[in-house]
């Protein structure tokens, strides 16, 4: 399963700010996070529509948009996730896929938004109207990154509203942008039947030198240490 996040605005584009903070600087920081958790799943491959060193490359729509729809469409991937701050004086979560999208983009949709509301909640945090919108819901209406990108895309997750005074301090909270971000690969897993690898434990050695045990264990760099004093101290 590939994935392609996109991170919202970037370069000269800051996105919506609000008390000092910058969407573009959220959004990144979120997709860094949402890319390590996608690490723990058996064939998740996961790309960027851009990092910390090609975010100026990115100036903004429509000239990055085009960049980012046409790596996009390069990759085959299965699933096209940007990520981006509301903003205008509301509060709470809501997410956009094309109007029209068929069945497999609305389930994706949906797991992604249970997920991430059963993880709101507990901040107090429920939804921006119905959660679930697509994009002739936006006020701009036709999003192009739903419009023209080939695989199945949930667009801009608005996790939450980058001017409101509560919900601002949330997302300058790394550890509440760790928890959104495992939520948001958690509903992507249950929609796409991902499974979590499974760390194998390592094999222990006992270590005999002459005859005497000397450790237990399973590390081999400690075992060649041991083995290497032990014969030292002869």
């Amino acid at each position: 399963m590939k994935v392609v996040i996109d991170p919202g605005h970037g370069g000269s584009d800051t996105g919506a700010t609000g008390f000092g903070l910058r969407e573009a600087d959220v959004a990144l920081k979120l997709a860094e996070l949402v890319g390590e958790y996608f690490g723990k799943y058996e064939g998740a491959i996961v790309t960027f529509t851009r990092n910390r060193n090609t975010s100026s490359s990115y100036p903004g729509p429509p000239a990055g948009l085009r960049k980012r729809i046409a790596y996009a469409n390069s990759t085959n991937a299965d699933l096209f996730l940007s990520l981006h701050c509301n903003a205008g004086g509301g509060s709470g979560f809501e997410s956009y896929i094309a109007k029209g999208a068929p069945a497999r983009t609305q389930k994706i949709q949906n797991a992604i938004n249970d997920s991430v509301l059963g993880y709101l909640k507990g901040y107090g945090i429920g939804p921006h109207g119905q959660p679930a919108k697509n994009d002739s819901q936006a006020a701009r209406s036709r999003i192009a990154v739903l419009r023209d990108t080939k695989m199945s895309a949930v667009f801009l997750l608005y996790k939450l509203f980058i001017d409101n005074p509560k919900e601002y301090k949330l997302l300058r909270d790394r550890r509440y942008l760790d928890g959104l971000a495992g939520v948001i690969v958690k509903g992507i897993a249950v929609a796409f039947g991902l499974k979590e690898k499974v760390d194998k434990p390592k094999p222990r050695y006992r270590v005999m030198v002459d005859g005497k045990e000397i450790m237990d264990t399973a590390y081999e760099g400690r075992i060649i240490e041991l083995i290497t004093q032990s014969l030292k101290n002869k």
